[in-house]
């Protein structure tokens, strides 16, 4: 491969657990992900009985995107252009409301949220951030924008158009993966999910990287035998094989999820969990992230708060209303967010670092755990934000 034919790399970022490249391709973006350094296997192969079930769907405005495996180009140090990305190779911005990870604005927009500060990234971050550019292959789909949904969640305020078509979206995603559950096969994905099946490893306590062993550690001094036993025994229901198992894209999260700039539609890049188990697993997915920030980062008590909080209900609302009630359970749904939220904070623990924050999203999991509709809004007294309602449980 010449230098003439490489793409100019726009944004990289990751964790130990998966790594992801932005490039520029024409008016379109490569969207390259890998398997992050700290990561145990790699992506799930796509069979072929799935790549056609998937390609046969017809579009409801969310349309699935599977990615082809690709060799990894050697990386192109240039200057990102303006509205990419204004924070250099070491550099991440931080946002209360964001992830390490996410980049100081929605790329592709020239707006930039007021609350972010930069800060160095620890060299364990660095790394993972480059380390997609050194696995020997990546996968990688083409998409209109170099943002995703997880971006504008975390920075509202950069992306206000999409960050208001959030519920249509999310309508459109209910619709496309209850299409996905009822026209592909089961059998053309094999195993439980990884998601919950990580989980159930460190819940019964076996050794984890990074500060998986601390995490354990805080959480039963925080949440109690009783509760990680039933944290445990809903991680089981969702991996043991039944026969209402469908095919699971296994991944559906707002980071996957890249939205169209005119926030009319959006593509949903899947194939690298792809699983069988209950349907609730892939909506709980998406519900989690939604409860997350609706629960704890939008949990400040003040409007601009309350207001961001009142968009993510709406949001899960449509997400429920596009899927449709029937044939789904609720409560199981609500128990598969509230994993989420558990597994996004052991994957913090385990792929990023520690930080404090992660005490006040076990307190919220206390309270989770004991009303689990609070996840899908569901629950009258539902926890607000991070404030400690539960009472402590014999350890």
């Amino acid at each position: 491969m010449t230098a003439s034919t490489r793409h100019e790399q726009v944004l990289a970022f990751g964790t130990g657990y998966l790594t992801t490249r932005i490039l520029r391709d024409g008016p379109h973006y490569l969207w390259c992900r890998a398997p992050g350094p700290a990561r145990t296997g790699g992506f799930t192969p796509v069979p072929a009985t799935a790549r056609r079930a998937l390609a046969a769907l017809p579009p409801h405005g969310a349309r699935v995107v599977l990615g082809e495996d690709t060799p990894t180009e050697p990386e192109q140090d240039t200057a990102a252009r303006p509205g990419d990305n204004p924070a250099d190779a070491a550099t991440e911005r931080r946002y209360r409301a964001g992830s390490a990870y996410s980049p100081g604005h929605v790329p592709g927009t020239d707006r930039v949220a007021p609350a972010g500060e930069d800060t160095p990234m620890e060299p364990g971050q660095e790394a993972a951030a480059r380390a997609g550019g050194n696995a020997a292959t990546e996968r990688r789909y083409r998409a209109d924008a170099a943002y995703s949904l997880g971006h504008v969640l975390g920075n509202h305020r950069a992306a206000p158009d999409q960050w208001a078509a959030l519920p249509r979206l999310l309508r459109q995603v209910g619709r496309t993966l209850r299409t996905v559950h009822e026209q592909v096969p089961a059998s053309a994905a094999a195993g439980a999910p990884r998601g919950t099946l990580r989980l159930a490893g460190w819940l019964a306590g076996r050794p984890g990287p990074g500060q998986a062993g601390r995490l354990h550690r805080e959480a039963h001094a925080r949440l109690g035998r009783d509760r990680l036993a039933r944290a445990a025994q809903w991680c089981a229901a969702l991996n043991t094989p039944g026969e209402r198992d469908v095919f699971l894209l296994g991944g559906a999260a707002l980071g996957a999820m890249v939205p169209d700039p005119s926030g009319t539609g959006c593509l949903i890049m899947a194939g690298e969990e792809l699983a069988r188990g209950p349907a609730a697993y892939d909506l709980g997915w998406t519900l989690g992230e939604l409860a997350e920030f609706r629960l704890l980062h939008f949990a400040a008590g003040n409007d601009e708060a309350a207001a961001a909080a009142a968009h993510c209900a709406e949001a899960s609302g449509a997400l429920l209303d596009g899927y449709g009630a029937a044939g789904t359970d609720r409560a199981e749904v609500a128990r598969a967010a509230v994993l989420r939220v558990l597994l996004h904070t052991h994957d913090y623990a385990a792929f990023v670092d520690w930080t404090d924050q992660l005490t006040q999203y076990l307190d919220l999991l206390a309270d989770l755990i004991d009303h689990p509709l609070a996840a899908v809004g569901d629950f009258p007294d539902a926890p607000a934000g991070h404030r400690q309602t539960h009472q402590p449980e014999e350890q």
